[in-house]
């Protein structure tokens, strides 16, 4: 028995130091040893887990900090390497810039050879030409001689471009003399003439071939260009798809599918339209919970005003107790004080029968004396009695009806509490639905953004063809002036060079005649032998001058119809220029009043561009400051989520506790209800007694009357008396057993009211930490309804940061199909070219079959004045068309222009990705930081999840109550999990549209007035309700401080007043041990006192 009250004693003070004061009975020793045993391992598990947990931590920052410098490393070798791509590409570049400006430079060679060959080839005919005249000079004196005796002279019309054969030149003949020389004599200026007008034919095949060579550069040079957009886009391409996560542009570009401005208008409005539908709803709901948690806390306030009259009803109970405990001292001492008198009237001997007399008359005065006492306090005890019991039943039915409103205010909560589950069930997936619109409009609005971005790129681009356009249109200006003014000259020219021609022409021909006719005379009077002869070669000689006058003029009449439809042609052409001038006039027109307009437009984006980048930067940090209060709302709610368990816990534990307390108040009540009737019974043997004194007064009235036949009948009454003596005796140890019996009952009252005030104690504390958890949740509620703004806020952001992205892609597709244009555009001026080409070749052949015309014509009349005006014209024409392929060439290379120009903000659009990639990176680097530390906090709370678990299984006595809590702890920890999950949605949901919104930051400067001032609006309304949600939240804060006071102050009370209470019982209890040993220790007592006594309890 020692070794085991050991045990005892040793795990009693354990568990006293530990603060587990409940009663340990002896079955429970092995268990609860073991459980300790446990506890105290458990404990220091955790202690070495906690120290290992610190050591890792401690590492894991070691880790982190080695492995910075290799993520700095990492971001500058992405930089490195975008610098690296960058620097390919232009290397690239300037290897095919080589490339072609070296194949420019051998075309150019080839040409310049192929010119100098044919120059050659030209100077080597004409040196074998001189050395075939030099010959024939050398030769033909001789051979004209031999030929010249057996022919006439003859005069052929035919001639060729070159020299008069020396067969002419001699003077062999006098009479075919003059009519050679007449007609050799215009050949000289003839011929040089057609050497002047073969020179400009030479020229115009130069400078086509000049001009075909660079239309062929400038093709190969468009090409190059092409290849070099082709690569800067591809290396957009790769940049784009490093920031979207390997989706290209042209991907989300496709999804574009609603292409109507009002369309969209009509959509955004009913969007903004459900937005304010669901903030109304929000509003409503909020207000509902908050008359729920109202109604709640009017009846806490109901509860507590119950269960302070229960106190006070209680302290009533008290009161009159101890009053009923002082009163019983009171007769207590009266019958000690009664007793002591008998004894000393016992100690008293008897001397003689005078003395008996006189003493019995004594004594029976005095006991008539202390029967009338008796029966006083006797009636005054049952009064108090029936005042009590009175006081108890009103007190059991107080107790009885506060229980059932209790009750019913319990059921009331359960319903509250099962609405407000079910409104934020409802509010769940209203903001689920909500969150799905939303993503669906996302994708919509980031369509049409798409869209609109198209159209605004593809207004920059008509802008800056425009301009294009208005410095074409300058050029054409000047080239028609240019034109009309050479049209003038060559009409001038014409006219001038056409009169003297005719002139010339009949002038030549009557000189001719006049001179033939004087020759023939002259001939006709010196020799009269030859006068046949010359008059037939006279009338042969007029007659081919004739003929040759009659086909000048025909040939005058039909190139005078040719200069007609010639001109015809050119006043349809300037008519058709003049309407395309007009035309691209009023198109340069609208698009200069575009121009002003999108310059407006961009000087108000501009301006309003500073406000809304501060805005931004306001807003960055409000998220920032938000994200802070989540990760300390979700500490505090994973703590008060314990908390709450806890107190679940201990809520069934006290329930089940008090149940088996009523069961105990129960069997105590029937067991008080036992000892009333056992206190009838006592009375109602004392009314016996009462009347047995009073026959016994009577018998003793009789003895005194006679005295004799008492004397003789002494013995009789002293044996009546010891028999009446020992009934006293057992009447009186019966009423020791009844009052020990009592004591017991009482002990066991005080016990069971000392339960009672611990659980009312208990139960008015875990009333005002559900107040404080109601009110607290009340704030997280609120703090959540304020999360759920800002997230749909931020959701908002994001949308609009979408839109405007898609906006740039759908800009960038713009330029793309612009690209297409231009491509086409290009091939349509190669066609144009090629046709011009071909209309070169066609004016060439015209060319030389106008050649071969006047050669004919030189040939036949020896006139070239004429041809050559002609030449003139077709080279003018030429000359036009050659200045038309000049201003395309000049169109050309300002589209090369324009096309450098694109590449150049190619370039820079290129390097602004790059930044942002890099930008990307670390905020990639900070996002993966603060997800380790969620990790590892999360660790930490499973960590100490595991540890409590651990505890409370080892701390639980009962299996069934152990099963019961684990698998409450399970759904707790499954309610925790999809909380967790939840949040762990909500922060990526939050952290991805943080990473759109700040890829999208930049882009936020090309959105509308409207957006932004709506933006604006909407932002200021939330920021004032922002500062209504803290403020409440920090007027909430205060009263959840001003309660846990008052609760701290209720404790203390609470403890003082159990202190003052054990005291009491204490003093009570030594007070009742006394008297209890003072009345074990006193001697038998006569019938008299014993029966005084009795009352006396009674």
């Amino acid at each position: 028995m020692s070794a085991s009250d050991g045990v005892f004693n040793n795990l009693r003070q354990k568990l006293d130091v530990l603060g587990y004061t409940q009663t340990l009975p002896l079955a429970g020793i092995p268990l609860v040893a073991a459980l300790f045993e446990d506890l105290v391992k458990s404990t220091e598990s955790l202690r070495d887990a906690k120290k290992k947990i610190v050591d890792l931590l401690e590492e894991k920052s070691c880790w982190e900090l080695g492995v910075e410098p290799y993520k700095c490393d990492n971001s500058r070798l992405l930089a490195e390497c975008n610098q690296l791509h960058q620097q390919n590409l232009k290397d690239r570049e300037d290897y095919e810039q080589r490339n072609f400006e070296l194949g420019q430079k051998i075309r150019n060679l080839v040409t310049d050879k192929f010119h100098l060959e044919e120059q050659c080839q030209q100077l080597q005919q004409q040196l074998s030409s001189l050395l075939a005249k030099h010959q024939s000079a050398v030769t033909g004196p001789n051979m004209k001689n031999v030929k010249d005796k057996g022919k006439k002279p003859f005069v052929s019309t035919v001639r060729s471009g070159e020299r008069i054969p020396p067969l002419l030149e001699s003077g062999g003949n006098i009479r075919c003399t003059k009519c050679t020389s007449q007609t050799t004599r215009p050949h000289a200026p003839d011929s040089a003439n057609v050497g002047v007008a073969k020179m400009p034919s030479v020229a115009l095949k130069n400078e086509i071939d000049r001009l075909e060579d660079r239309v062929k550069n400038l093709t190969d040079q468009l090409e190059f260009y092409k290849r070099k957009i082709e690569s800067r886009d591809r290396e957009i391409r790769r940049l784009n798809e490093l920031l979207t996560g390997g989706r290209p542009p042209a991907a989300l570009a496709k999804d574009c599918c609603f292409k109507d401005v009002r369309g969209m208008s009509e959509d955004i409005e009913n969007l903004q339209r459900e937005k304010t539908e669901s903030l109304n709803k929000i509003r409503v709901y909020q207000e509902q919970m908050h008359e729920a948690m109202e109604r709640a806390l009017s009846l806490e306030t109901h509860n507590k005003q119950l269960q302070h009259d229960l106190d006070e009803l209680k302290v009533a109970a008290l009161a009159v107790e101890t009053q009923a405990n002082s009163e019983i001292a009171q007769r207590e001492q009266e019958l000690e004080d009664l007793q002591n008198e008998l004894k000393k009237l016992r100690n008293r001997p008897e001397k003689g029968d005078n003395r008996t007399q006189i003493g019995r008359r004594a004594g029976g005065a005095g006991d008539g004396v202390n029967n009338s006492n008796d029966s006083s306090a006797v009636a005054a005890l049952n009064a108090d009695k029936r005042r009590l019991n009175e006081r108890i039943n009103e007190l059991t039915q107080r107790d009885a009806e506060l229980k059932s409103e209790n009750e019913r205010l319990q059921k009331k909560l359960s319903k509250l509490k099962g609405k407000i589950h079910g409104m934020q069930k409802e509010l769940l997936d209203n903001v689920q639905q909500k969150e799905q619109r939303t993503d669906e409009e996302k994708i919509r609005i980031k369509s049409e953004r798409d869209f609109f971005q198209k159209e605004y790129l593809r207004l920059i681009s008509k802008a800056g063809s425009e301009k294009e356009v208005e410095f074409l249109q300058s050029q054409i200006k000047s080239k028609d002036d240019e034109l009309r003014l050479l049209r003038a000259e060559l009409c001038l020219r014409q006219q001038e060079r056409l009169m003297p021609t005719v002139n010339t022409a009949n002038a030549a021909t009557a000189t001719a005649t006049a001179a033939s006719l004087a020759s023939a005379r002259s001939n006709h009077s010196a020799k009269s032998t030859f006068s046949a002869a010359s008059s037939d070669c006279v009338q042969a000689v007029v007659l081919r001058a004739e003929r040759e006058r009659d086909c000048a003029r025909a040939e005058l009449e039909r190139v005078r119809c040719e200069r007609d439809t010639l001109r015809e042609k050119h006043v349809s052409l300037l008519q058709t220029q003049s309407l395309e001038t007009q035309k691209s006039q009023t198109h340069i027109g609208e698009l200069n009043a575009r121009l002003r307009q999108l310059e407006r437009e961009n000087r108000e984006l501009s301006t309003a561009r500073v406000p809304h980048e501060t805005h931004i930067v306001l807003l960055k940090e409000e998220i920032d400051e938000l994200k802070r209060q989540i990760f300390v709302l979700q500490e505090e709610n994973t703590k008060l989520r314990t908390r709450n368990s806890q107190f679940k816990i201990l809520n069934e534990q006290t329930e089940r506790t008090l149940q088996e307390y009523q069961s105990k108040l129960t069997i105590a009540e029937r067991q008080l209800q036992t000892a009333d009737t056992r206190l009838n019974d006592l009375d109602s043997n004392r009314e016996v007694t009462h009347r047995e004194a009073a026959q016994l007064r009577n018998e003793v009235a009789a003895l005194k009357k006679t005295y004799v036949s008492l004397e003789s009948e002494k013995d009789k009454i002293l044996t009546q008396l010891d028999a009446k003596t020992e009934r006293a005796y057992q009447l009186e140890f019966e009423l020791k057993l009844c009052k020990e019996k009592r004591l017991a009952l009482e002990k066991e009252v005080k016990e069971l009211e000392e339960k009672l005030s611990q659980l009312t104690t208990k139960t008015r504390e875990r009333t005002a930490e559900l107040h404080e958890t109601s009110t607290e949740s009340k704030s997280l509620r609120q703090q959540i309804a304020a999360l759920k703004i800002s997230r749909d806020e931020a959701i908002a952001e994001n949308g609009r940061l979408s839109n405007e992205l898609a906006e740039r892609q759908a800009e960038i597709l713009t330029l793309k199909k612009k690209l297409k244009d231009s491509d086409f555009e290009i091939e349509q001026l190669k066609q144009q070219l090629r046709q011009y080409v071909a209309e070169v070749k066609k004016a060439e052949d015209l060319l030389t079959h106008k050649e071969k015309e006047r050669e004919e014509m030189l040939e036949h009349y020896r006139s070239l004045s004429h041809d050559a005006v002609i030449l003139e014209g077709n080279n003018q024409s030429l000359e036009v068309e050659a200045a038309e392929h000049k201003r395309q060439i000049t169109e050309l290379e300002d589209e090369i222009k324009a096309l450098k120009k694109e590449i150049c903000s190619r370039n820079a659009l290129i390097a602004q990705l790059e930044d942002k990639l890099t930008a990307l990176n670390a905020q990639n680097a900070k996002l993966e930081r603060e997800l380790e530390d969620a990790l590892d906090e999360q660790h930490l709370l499973k960590v100490d999840l595991a540890a409590r678990k651990e505890l409370c299984d080892k701390l639980d006595v009962e299996r069934d109550k152990l099963n019961a809590e684990l698998t409450e702890l399970n759904e707790i920890k499954r309610k925790l999990e999809r909380d967790n999950e939840k949040l762990r949605a909500d922060l990526e949901k939050s952290s991805n549209g943080q990473k759109v919104s700040s890829e999208t930051l930049e882009e936020l400067l090309t959105k509308t007035r409207r957006d932004l001032e709506e933006q604006i609006k909407v932002d200021s309304k939330l920021s004032q309700e922002l500062v209504r949600q803290r403020q409440q939240n920090d007027d909430l804060l205060r009263e959840l401080d001003a309660e846990r006071q008052r609760r701290h102050q209720q404790e203390t009370l609470a403890q003082e007043y159990q202190i003052q209470n054990q005291e009491l019982r204490h003093n009570l209890t030594d007070d009742r041990f006394r008297q209890a040993r003072s009345r074990d220790q006193s001697p038998r007592y006569p019938s008299q006192t014993f029966t005084n006594k009795k009352n006396n309890k009674v």
